[in-house]
């Protein structure tokens, strides 16, 4: 898996922050890729060449885990939770400077279905991902495990994004790890007794 070239994440990011900008101030419906690629100060040509519609540039770059960060946790050797949050920082640092977007784009995703359907999408992306990267490093591990911790692992992650997002809390990558460590606690809830 190779990520994607600084340049090209910078032209991504900049075509996404167009597409929400006109999105918030027009109504989703009432903005075209010819607008949004106009704003970006781009050809319409260029939009396509990164976003195959509107929809897909508000929602923005896929939000894979960073190549080396995967192959370090592949590869490590130290307690999964420790590498763990390596991986989880060095994806989420990527994102701390582009917070009041990344609301935005939250935002509208709560007000469209296909908005909702791509971002579903891109969590189960992710998934997938992380359940390959700890079937990679544990292959002595049942891939039922696998999936079940990536499902767990993501659900904190995504909580941090939200609470980060929307203000509630500052730090993003301290978040994640707090929830991160919630991982193991929470599974204990199978064992408590009722009340």
């Amino acid at each position: 898996m190779t990520s994607p070239s600084p340049r090209r994440i910078r032209t991504l990011k900049r075509i996404q922050a167009s597409a929400i900008r006109l999105a918030l101030a027009e109504g989703l419906n009432n903005i075209t890729t010819e607008s949004i690629a106009r704003d970006a100060g781009i050809s319409t040509r260029t939009f396509f060449n990164h976003y195959p519609y509107k929809e897909a540039a508000i929602m923005g770059p896929p939000p894979d885990y960073p190549a080396d960060a995967t192959e370090r946790f592949v590869s490590g050797r130290g307690r999964l939770i420790d590498d763990l949050n390596l991986l989880i920082a060095a994806h989420l640092r990527r994102f701390v400077d582009d917070r009041e977007m990344i609301a935005n784009m939250l935002r509208l995703s709560e007000t469209d279905a296909k908005l909702q359907a791509l971002r579903k999408n891109a969590v189960l992306a992710r998934r997938a991902q992380l359940n390959q990267m700890l079937q990679r490093r544990m292959p002595h591990v049942r891939p039922v495990m696998a999936e079940i911790l990536a499902s767990a692992i993501i659900a904190a992650t995504n909580n941090a994004t939200d609470e980060w997002a929307f203000g509630r809390r500052e730090d993003f990558i301290e978040l994640a790890r707090e929830n991160l460590e919630l991982i193991l606690p929470s599974a204990a809830l199978l064992n408590a007794p009722p009340g």
